[in-house]
């Protein structure tokens, strides 16, 4: 079977231009492949479509979350079977599912894994794979989107939250679970995952299962300035869970509005404004994993 390599020389602050020619040599003799590299943002998304339309079996990424987000916007049927090797600064998908995070080792899994089928999580017509929402952390992912280039991963994170937190107010959220439960909140974030980390390797939904066929949902309620600065360290661990002001949900379906503009997040990705509307899509993705 042929395998199509859309490679994202850019990853991992330019990193994955001069690693990609030593995990070629890498590949086992007998592997027939084909390269492909991105020249910019979204063009990830272009070269997924393509292959899909070509009829191509099985597309290996290299790069990172950023890159793993695009293709999977850029897949319409899902049929082909997807591998990543992870070189880029979070790698917060691969954490998450038991990818080795040295590339070195995760190109054997092309070779020696399983194929898992993992949920998709939808979100206003815009797929995801890891962590979506609303509040704090969609306004710090549009800080670190606007502005801070020189850094990625926890350490954008972290200067993001500094910048923000004296000026960033709770805002009223209306809730609804699977069309039945409503919740009213007055909220500092509310993040659905369909895995548990982001912002390179905070576990903000510990208990997220990515082929459960449910939404786990991290609820922050009305926390204060000084209760977040207190809290922050903990999401590394998942023990954030445990303060008072934070709750968590299981559904299927979530629709989110709200009286205040609030930007809305898809893998750190800015795609929009409040009302959003998540649906999850059952074991819709087929990924190469290790086979233990």
């Amino acid at each position: 079977m042929k395998t199509a390599f859309i490679i994202n020389p850019a990853a991992g602050r330019g990193k994955t231009k001069k690693l990609w020619p030593v995990l070629r040599n890498l590949l086992i003799p007998e592997t027939v492949f084909e390269e492909h590299y991105t020249t910019g943002h979204g063009h990830a998304s272009k070269l997924a479509g393509v292959l899909e339309n070509k009829g191509v079996k099985r597309i290996v990424i290299v790069g990172g979350d950023g890159t793993l987000h695009e293709v999977i916007n850029g897949l319409k049927k899902k049929e082909a079977v997807m591998g990543v090797i992870p070189t880029g600064t979070g790698n917060d998908f691969c954490r998450s599912i038991g990818i080795p995070a040295d590339p070195r080792s995760a190109i054997r899994i092309l070779s020696e894994g399983r194929i898992r089928k993992l949920d998709l999580g939808c979100v206003n017509n815009r797929f995801f794979i890891n962590v979506a929402g609303v509040g704090f952390d969609a306004q710090v992912a549009q800080e670190i989107n606007k502005g801070i280039k020189w850094l990625t991963g926890s350490p954008a994170y972290l200067v993001a939250v500094v910048k923000l937190i004296m000026t960033y107010r709770n805002i009223p959220l209306q809730i609804i679970l699977d069309n039945n439960t409503k919740i009213h909140l007055n909220s500092f974030l509310l993040a659905v995952g369909n895995a548990q980390y982001y912002g390179g390797g905070m576990r903000i939904v510990p208990s997220a299962v990515p082929d459960d066929g449910y939404f786990h949902i991290c609820a922050a309620g009305d926390v204060r300035k000084r209760d977040v600065l207190i809290t922050l360290p903990k999401i590394f661990s998942g023990k954030h869970m445990d303060h008072p002001l934070v709750r968590g949900y299981t559904a299927k379906e979530i629709e989110i509005s709200s009286d205040c503009r609030a930007v809305v997040h898809a893998d750190g990705e800015i795609i929009g404004h409040l009302p959003a509307k998540f649906s999850i899509l059952p074991r819709e993705l087929k990924l190469l994993v290790p086979a233990r």
